[in-house]
């Protein structure tokens, strides 16, 4: 009789079990806060894009811009492919040594994922021919040069180059906007603006 009472278990205080559970819970959640932050730090493969990557085709996207008046979109990179008139000295002095062209017609891949003021996405605006930020109302033309509102400059831009036919963006080689002065294009709204300011 003396071993079965040796055997049995204790019976668990309330307070012991309510200290264990707190910690237990506590645990949990802090281990999978942290688990989360990790996740942060190491992004997955092919969440962006990295490198020299091949767009398409220089030609078609160049005749798709001018079919449709509007850039040719790349989201993945956070991307608006614009045209861009080589026979303008002033455009090809600012943007011929990085951006692509074949003589007559100029790609150039602008950032449109981050405006330079506070980091809102910058949407086309068809209407105006221009792009809009919606958050504080900056305005840049087709080239991505400032046209008005609180923006320090220009939208960024990635280098490019045209290899065998093909647009490829240097996603390694971001070239920040151009100065406020910077008016290549010369170019005013087209129609009515799609943003309030």
């Amino acid at each position: 009789m003396a071993d079965d009472n040796k055997r049995r278990l204790q019976p668990v205080e309330r307070r012991t079990f309510l200290r264990y559970g707190l910690i237990g819970a506590t645990s949990a959640g802090l281990g999978g806060f942290a688990l989360a932050s990790l996740g942060f730090l190491w992004p997955r493969p092919g969440d962006e894009l990295t490198g020299q990557v091949p767009i398409g085709s220089f030609a078609e996207i160049a005749a798709e811009i001018e079919g449709e008046r509007a850039p040719f979109r790349v989201p993945e990179g956070g991307l608006s492919i614009v045209r861009w008139d080589p026979s303008n000295s002033t455009a090809e002095r600012s943007y011929g040594e990085d951006h692509a062209h074949d003589g007559s017609v100029g790609l150039m891949a602008l950032y449109t994922q981050a405006c330079p003021h506070l980091g809102c996405a910058v949407p086309w605006c068809q209407s105006s021919q221009w792009f809009e930020c919606p958050c504080h109302g900056s305005r840049y033309n087709r080239y991505g040069e400032w046209t008005g509102g609180p923006a320090p400059r220009g939208l960024d831009r990635y280098a490019s180059t045209v290899e065998d036919g093909v647009f490829v963006v240097d996603f390694g080689d971001l070239i920040t906007g151009p100065a406020r002065t910077a008016n290549a294009l010369e170019q005013s709204a087209e129609g009515p603006s799609c943003v309030d300011a």
